[in-house]
């Protein structure tokens, strides 16, 4: 099918289409642009963020899993379809796009980690790369799950305040303690600190893995 039939397809699913009608012009969209996306410029690929856009507010959680998925690993995916399917409130819907896509900048995360989920903010904390405004934000907001993720997570980059902040709650929390101490960025200073505070057993696991 052709895009000009598929926009007027659109336009009669938002319309008046049924949920399933609406349902199948969002997977027909999809599967055009995945065919094409090599092939597109930005322009084009603005054409079709906007498409996506009128259906996103009218299409079931399943479906967008499936969209969310799709786009994700795209690094020319529509942007504004991804950076609204990564502020989604449920989390099945964010968490692809959150986890995977290039086209979220680092304020388009900085803003899902301040107000959203702390599902959101595990799905962030695993991304290949992190800077250290970002990781702020998740130390900062971010549950005991979202600090393990951090800390054994080699693509993020912590400030020296939100490692102060993770060795100060990795006194209570050895996971926490043995993950960090493993880290090959962590300050020299405050490794010494929390090997100086840490259990035993902690710290004997600590220097039996450590490199010599």
């Amino acid at each position: 099918m052709s895009f000009p039939s598929l926009l007027a397809e659109l336009e009669v699913a938002v319309k008046i289409g049924t949920p399933e009608k609406r349902v199948d012009t969002l997977r027909r969209i999809t599967n055009l642009f995945l065919k094409e996306s090599n092939r597109l410029n930005e322009e084009q690929i603005g054409v079709f963020d906007n498409v996506l856009i009128h259906l996103l507010q009218r299409i079931e959680t399943k479906a967008l899993v499936q969209l969310s998925s799709a786009l994700a690993p795209l690094d020319n995916a529509p942007i504004e379809v991804v950076r609204r399917l990564s502020r989604h409130d449920e989390i099945t819907v964010a968490e692809p796009v959150l986890t995977t896509s290039n086209r979220l900048t680092e304020n388009d995360l900085i803003e899902v980690a301040k107000f959203k989920s702390q599902g959101h903010l595990f799905a962030i904390s695993v991304r290949a790369s992190l800077s250290e405004t970002v990781t702020d934000v998740l130390i900062d907001r971010g549950d005991t799950r979202v600090h393990h993720s951090l800390a054994r997570n080699p693509g993020g980059r912590f400030s020296d305040a939100g490692y102060s902040t993770l060795v100060k709650k990795s006194e209570t929390d050895e996971t926490l303690a043995e993950r960090l101490g493993l880290r090959l960025d962590i300050p020299i200073q405050l490794l010494r600190k929390m090997l100086a505070r840490a259990s035993n057993i902690v710290r004997s696991r600590l220097l039996a893995a450590a490199t010599p």
